[in-house]
């Protein structure tokens, strides 16, 4: 279940670091007239996977911890959730422990997607829109949930 990001909650994400993305979440990429998850390839430190043209394609993203951490997706240098150029202070999906999420396409509003389909280059959303650099690339920013100092929450329970 897709959780959208309140702009309230961001701000109690966004004040924690970063962190590598591998230790906190899995990211797969799941072809979606198939329904397999696509094997990645590393190649000079790079992870890649092949999809095939026209196919459809999801990226599930699944919290490896048992907290609460926010991942700001893009695809193609888009964020999936604005639709504006990515960059990692922008909204995301907040995922509770364990939890995971299928990520279909950009989002267009709260029911309707732009849905991520393999293409080439000049067909890409991003380079039809102006933004052709980052086309081909999926990037995960993943923050952990910043907790209160730890004298507030013994105050708290």
């Amino acid at each position: 279940m897709k959780s959208l990001l309140a702009v309230l909650v961001a701000a109690a994400f966004s004040c924690s670091s970063a962190a590598h993305a591998t230790n906190l979440v899995d990211v797969g990429v799941i072809d979606r007239d198939t329904g397999s998850t696509l094997p990645t390839h590393m190649h000079d430190g790079k992870l890649y996977v092949a999809g095939a043209p026209g196919h459809r394609y999801a990226v599930r993203i699944v919290n490896r911890t048992g907290a609460r951490v926010m991942t700001v997706l893009s695809v193609d240098g888009v964020n999936a959730i604005s639709g504006q150029t990515a960059d990692t202070g922008q909204s995301g999906y907040v995922l509770d422990p364990y939890q995971s999420t299928e990520v279909d396409g950009w989002r267009k509003n709260m029911s309707e997607i732009a849905q991520f389909n393999f293409t080439a280059l000049e067909n890409s959303y991003a380079a039809r829109t102006g933004r052709p650099d980052n086309v081909g690339v999926i990037g995960v920013a993943v923050f952990r949930e910043k907790q209160p100092p730890f004298w507030r929450r013994q105050r708290d329970e």
